[in-house]
């Protein structure tokens, strides 16, 4: 995969070991109307689609944690080391929302992954309300602020680790993404293969997080990528044509094929 890193910066205080953490809400509440079954629950490598992308999100998102702490482990020594194994043994960064649909498997499987999860009883009103209900739980669940957080979906069974935390870098490595009030403005958006095509998952900075808990409908994020947030967006292009979700069982399939050709 023809992708570079950027090199994060920080902007932690000084007496400060990392970065705040970027969050995780991942959207699992989805109603799979097209697809006539629950589509998160899809087998794919001998598990699950959400369990794939549970780990591709969760392996991500500790890769750009540990590289944070190795920035400060030479000053810091072996508190820095502490510090990672709470992190990694600690699930307050990462939420799930579900919907009513097989919301017994979906839990297990999500807290098994190390999620913690809240329940979208209305998830009919659309994907903003999952939205939501994941940031509201993910800033209620924080002791110190949040630098951002990354907004997935659970239908992409082809995301990878790397994606993950190429968008969190450069979404760490933006300079002009604290304003006066301290607060992260940035947002950062994948765009996928050849054609470039806007996916997920998606960062937002802190400063939208309250935009974010008063989104409604089912356009999700896009009312602030495309609205308020327009002028603080980085596109991310990911050479690799592997944002593709499943709506349907044509496209379970045809993504399925790809798999098997190792894409």
């Amino acid at each position: 995969m023809d992708m570079k890193l950027r090199e994060s910066a920080p902007t932690g205080s000084a007496h400060s070991p990392f970065v705040s953490p970027v969050g995780i809400v991942l959207l699992a509440a989805g109603q799979s109307k097209r697809m006539g079954v629950n589509k998160q629950l899809l087998p794919w490598k001998g598990k699950t689609v959400l369990h794939t992308v549970c780990r591709a999100l969760r392996e991500g998102w500790l890769s750009s944690m540990e590289e944070q702490f190795v920035e400060h482990q030479s000053v810091e020594g072996e508190s820095i080391n502490r510090d990672l194994s709470n992190h990694r043994k600690r699930n307050k960064y990462c939420i799930g929302v579900i919907g009513r649909c097989d919301s017994q498997a979906m839990q297990s499987i999500l807290e098994e992954q190390g999620f913690l999860v809240t329940r979208n009883e209305r998830p009919e009103d659309g994907q903003g309300s999952s939205i939501a209900l994941g940031v509201e739980r993910l800033v209620a669940e924080q002791d110190d602020p949040l630098d951002g957080v990354l907004c997935s979906v659970a239908d992409q069974p082809l995301l990878t680790p790397i994606v993950v935390r190429q968008l969190i870098a450069t979404f760490r490595s933006n300079p002009n993404r604290v304003d006066g009030d301290g607060l992260c403005r940035s947002i950062v958006v994948p765009l996928y293969g050849p054609s470039r095509r806007i996916g997920n998952p998606v960062v937002f900075g802190s400063y939208w997080f309250d935009a974010l808990r008063h989104i409604e409908g089912d356009q999700g994020g896009k009312t602030i990528i495309h609205g308020p947030g327009k002028e603080y967006v980085q596109y991310v292009w990911i050479s690799d044509d592997i944002g593709d979700d499943v709506d349907t069982p044509e496209d379970f399939q045809r993504i399925r094929n790809r798999e098997s050709e190792d894409v």
